[in-house]
C-alpha cells in the first residue's frame, strides 16, 4: 500500500518507548471502528505492547462478529481497593486491622458504645478510578469529544497530560503528539492495515479477518463509489494473512450488519490501569 504520507517513523519511536498502550473508541463507534480496534490491539500484544481497548458505552449486538469485542472495557480501574461504608466516622470508636494471617487483612471498626451497629448494607466495595497514559484515539472528531470520552470511563487523567497518537479518517482535527490522518481513506480497517504493513507488524487471524470485516462494513462490501486501489490492496493484504471475507451479509447505510442477529446482547468490561 502507498502510504508515504503516514507519520511510521514517528509512531514506530513512540511504540518503542511505551509499553502499555490504551486504545480508545468514541462513545457511539461504527463496526469498521471496533473491527480496527481489536485489530490493532492483537498486532501489538503480539509485537509484545499490552494493549486495552476503552469504549465509553457498553457494546450491543451488532458488534458480536468482531473478534475480542468481549474484552472491551467501559471503565478505566486502578489497582486501589476502596471499601466505603455508609457510616458517620463519629461515630466510629477505633480502626484497625489483622494482618496476622498470610493470605488475608480483616479490617476491624470498632463503633462507639452510643452509636448504633454497623450493618453489612451499609458496606459497598468498588476499585478506584484509574488513569491512561500511553492512548492510541480512534476516530474522535474534537478534543472536547475525546476529553468527554475519558471523563466517561472514569479516568483521572487530563488531555493534555496523554502521549495521544491521533488516528482519524475525513478529519481537520489535527490534535495530539502523532497525527495519523488520512483524508482519503474510506475506513479506519485500511488505515490500521497502513500502520501494520508500514512498520512490519504481525498479523494474526483473527485480527485479519476483523479488519476485512472493518473493510466490508465501511464499505458495504466493496460496493461503495469512489472505492479505490488502496481499499483493495488492504483487504488482498489480509487474505494473504489468512483473512476470510464474510458472505451474504449486507450493512445497511450505517455500516451496521442487516442480518444474522435478533437476539440483543450487551458486552461490559472493566479494566485496571
Amino acid at each position: 500500500m502507498n502510504k508515504k504520507n503516514y507519520p511510521l517513523s514517528d509512531l514506530n519511536v513512540w511504540l518503542g518507548r511505551v509499553n502499555d498502550i490504551e486504545i480508545l473508541l468514541p462513545e457511539k463507534p461504527k463496526l469498521d471502528q471496533v473491527a480496527a480496534a481489536s485489530a490493532l490491539s492483537d498486532s501489538l500484544n503480539k509485537s509484545g505492547k499490552k494493549t486495552q481497548i476503552f469504549c465509553p458505552q457498553a457494546l450491543s449486538v451488532e458488534f458480536s462478529r468482531v473478534i475480542g469485542v468481549n474484552r472491551i472495557a467501559n471503565r478505566v480501574e486502578g489497582r486501589n481497593f476502596v471499601i466505603d461504608i455508609n457510616y458517620p466516622l463519629r461515630n466510629i470508636e477505633k480502626i484497625n486491622w489483622d494482618d496476622q494471617e498470610e493470605e488475608r487483612v480483616s479490617l476491624i471498626i470498632e463503633p462507639k458504645t452510643s452509636a448504633p451497629l454497623i450493618n453489612s448494607d451499609m458496606v459497598t466495595f468498588k476499585k478506584s478510578n484509574g488513569e491512561i497514559k500511553n492512548v492510541i484515539a480512534l476516530g474522535f472528531s474534537s478534543r472536547e469529544e475525546l476529553t468527554g470520552a475519558i471523563k466517561s470511563l472514569g479516568s483521572r487523567s487530563l488531555l493534555e497530560s496523554l502521549d495521544l497518537v491521533n488516528v482519524n479518517i475525513n478529519s481537520n482535527e489535527f490534535f495530539g503528539q502523532i497525527k495519523l490522518i488520512d483524508n482519503e481513506a474510506l475506513s479506519f480497517s485500511e488505515i490500521i492495515v497502513g500502520i501494520i504493513e508500514g512498520l512490519s507488524l504481525s498479523l494474526g487471524i483473527e485480527a485479519a479477518n476483523n479488519l476485512l470485516l472493518g473493510l466490508q462494513a465501511a464499505t458495504n462490501s466493496f460496493s461503495v463509489s469512489g472505492i479505490g486501489p488502496d481499499t483493495f490492496e488492504a483487504a488482498a493484504f489480509c487474505l494473504r494473512a489468512g483473512g476470510q471475507l464474510l458472505k451474504n451479509i449486507s450493512f445497511d447505510s450505517d455500516t451496521r450488519e442487516t442480518d444474522g442477529f435478533s437476539k440483543p446482547k450487551i458486552y461490559r468490561g472493566s479494566a485496571s490501569s
